[in-house]
């Protein structure tokens, strides 16, 4: 293909080779992000596609003033820029679009600071004590965020795909999917009946009921689908147990957190991503720590929760 042809390229059918070649790779998340992108875009074009070189600063402030006037958060808004100006570079870095343009110059990528909702120990305890034994669903959301929490706030995602296998001694070591960082986490009592709960549900060698499937796309759909009913529920447990705020998985790391300092636990004990600003430096304290002192922080703060 000539360059003069590549510069024919449709937005649309660039999207849509990145999608695919995303998805050949394994690369769900990214592959669902370029996705969501795409369907927002093509929402402002009204259906309508363009070819890349037609890419303008013009066009992308006009697009963020259209997700403005229909309510879309800011944080939303950098996403999309986000992702429309990864695979424009790449477009013209393959040849695609013309080089020296940036039609992303006059609009926000950044990422806004959210406020982050941390539960209380009085809060928590009205979670452990609600009655959910007729209500399944309920209770394996009660579980999975309790689990997150005796784990140090261990994600949701990585909840979903955690293995036996993972089992290392008296131990899970996993790696956590938003960094790639490799974190061991000392089984305490209080997690050892929250996942023989599961044993018999679960499929193959996962501790909790959620993925069903040894096909990596399907089971992909399957965390996404029940990352909205996990979230669901945890709001409905929310409400009965009095949090104030709309309760979701994200809480579990910074009530850890939260504790964890009531509890004077060092700084830098404190797991990446719960109340640091720079993971990077978090990941540097961790690295400097032998894990038992992270455990002994960990076993303190769950204590702290029963006192």
């Amino acid at each position: 293909m000539k360059k003069s042809n590549k510069q024919k390229m449709m937005l649309g059918e660039f999207f849509r080779m990145q999608v695919q070649k995303m998805d050949e790779a394994g690369r769900f998340a990214t592959s669902r992000n370029y996705r969501k992108t795409m369907r927002s875009f093509s929402l402002f074009l009204e259906g309508r596609d363009l070819p890349l070189s037609q890419l303008s600063d013009d066009m992308i402030i006009r697009y963020n003033r259209y997700l403005a006037g229909r309510g879309v958060a800011r944080n939303t808004m950098s996403f999309y820029n986000r992702i429309l100006r990864a695979a424009y570079h790449k477009a013209v870095q393959d040849g695609y679009a013309p080089e020296g343009e940036d039609p992303f110059w006059a609009v926000y990528t950044g990422v806004d600071k959210t406020p982050k909702r941390a539960l209380d120990r009085g809060t928590l305890r009205r979670i452990l004590s609600l009655d959910l034994s007729a209500e399944p669903e309920l209770a394996l959301a009660r579980d999975m965020f309790l689990f997150s929490f005796y784990a140090r706030g261990m994600c949701f995602v990585d909840l979903v795909y955690l293995k036996y296998s993972n089992l290392c001694g008296n131990c899970l070591s996993y790696v956590r999917s938003k960094t790639g960082q490799r974190l061991k986490v000392k089984i305490e009592s209080c997690m050892e009946p929250i996942m023989l709960r599961y044993r018999s549900q679960a499929f193959g060698d996962y501790v909790f009921p959620i993925i069903q499937s040894d096909d990596a796309a399907e089971a992909f759909k399957e965390y996404n689908y029940h990352l909205c009913r996990h979230n669901l529920m945890l709001k409905e447990i929310g409400r009965r147990a009095g949090t104030g705020f709309p309760l979701n998985s994200y809480a579990a790391r910074h009530s850890w957190a939260t504790l964890a300092r009531e509890a004077d636990v060092p700084i830098a004990v404190i797991s990446e991503g719960m109340g640091h600003a720079s993971e990077k430096t978090t990941r540097i304290y961790l690295a400097e720590l032998d894990n038992t002192v992270v455990d002994s922080a960990n076993r303190n703060v769950i204590g702290f929760l029963f006192q």
